[in-house]
């Protein structure tokens, strides 16, 4: 199937789903990146799914997210420390 065959098919689907004209499918990967990032998902596995040669390609388009995740995964673990600590009796420590 050539380019403008899976061009106009998707933008088809893309219309029926209610999704914006300028939709792409470059838009649609972008986006899954994107979300799995946000989710947690290391860069090193979410750069080998849309196919880039090498993590660098990734971290230059998506860096930014790694920051958000890092900071989430920060709160998460001093939110489980805390919660940690008031659940082991003073005896212990």
């Amino acid at each position: 199937m050539r380019y403008e065959a899976h061009r106009v098919t998707f933008a088809a689907a893309a219309k029926g789903a209610g999704l914006p004209e300028d939709f792409t499918p470059h838009g649609l990967r972008h986006s899954y990146a994107s979300m799995k990032l946000a989710q947690g998902i290391p860069i090193t596995d979410v750069s080998r799914w849309p196919g880039h040669q090498d993590i660098g390609i990734t971290f230059r388009t998506y860096g930014h997210l790694v920051d958000e995740a890092r900071d989430r995964a920060l709160d998460v673990m001093q939110a489980g420390y805390q919660t940690g600590i008031a659940e082991v009796p003073a005896a212990a420590c």
